[in-house]
């Protein structure tokens, strides 16, 4: 029998977008300058992790953030890219430290 499904701990949730984070640093340093095999991993690594841990029905605010950050990594003139990886990292953030919160509560 399978094991059941144990949710994501508040400090799981943290360190996740703590690793999309560094990943995002690293976008915003290569603005306008692509997207090479090393910058791609550590986006598919940290948002596998965070997609994995939110779940399906949060999914898709990780898929905003990364859609945002390839723009901002091919986009000419960055500017207009960064300040829509800003709100959608703003929006992830708050959809992570929400279900952080949920897991704090669950646990006390």
């Amino acid at each position: 029998m399978n094991a059941p499904y144990a949710p994501a701990t508040s400090d799981e949730l943290l360190d996740a977008l703590a690793r999309l984070d560094t990943a995002m640093a690293l976008v915003v340093r290569r603005a306008g300058q692509g997207c090479g095999p090393d910058c791609e991993r550590h986006l598919d690594g940290a948002s596998r992790g965070l997609r994995a841990l939110l779940g399906p029905d949060a999914s898709q605010v990780v898929s905003d953030v990364i859609e945002a950050a390839h723009r901002v990594l091919t986009s000419a003139d960055p500017s207009a890219p960064l300040l829509m990886l800003s709100m959608a990292r703003r929006t992830l953030a708050t959809v992570v430290h929400r279900q952080a919160a949920r897991a704090t509560l669950r646990v006390a």
